[in-house]
């Protein structure tokens, strides 16, 4: 089951040619289920605040994923007197990014609950 159609990610404003859209949905789907323990997959329907979590970390993953690193690296440092560049490593980049998406994705989904009432980012522990 998809947490976000075609159509849905682009009433939200989601610009991605189908063909593209299907691969970035399975991989921020496979994330969020990763986070979420699977939670949402046996959920009657996609809560609202999944959808919009999913449009963020297709975001993410577009800008800051692997691919978008090995097409445009980002420069880590850089000298202007001698000119010189450097650039990080792609596994680097994307572990910031990934971060950033967790980040962004614990403040989406925040308070969220799956039918029975559990948080769907609860790993099982009660401090």
């Amino acid at each position: 089951m998809r947490y976000l159609t075609y159509e849905e990610y682009q009433s939200y404003g989601g610009d991605l040619p189908e063909a593209d859209f299907t691969l970035f949905e399975f991989r921020a789907r496979k994330r969020i289920d990763y986070w979420t323990d699977c939670r949402v997959q046996n959920m009657a329907s996609v809560p609202e605040a999944v959808k919009l979590c999913m449009m963020q970390v297709i975001k993410f993953d577009e800008k800051f994923g692997t691919d978008a690193q090995a097409d445009n690296p980002a420069v880590s440092s850089f000298n202007t007197d001698g000119y010189s560049e450097n650039y990080g490593s792609a596994s680097e980049q994307a572990a910031a990014a990934s971060e950033s998406m967790y980040s962004a994705v614990k403040s989406l989904l925040y308070g969220e609950t799956d039918d029975y009432g559990t948080p769907l980012l609860y790993r099982g522990l009660d401090l």
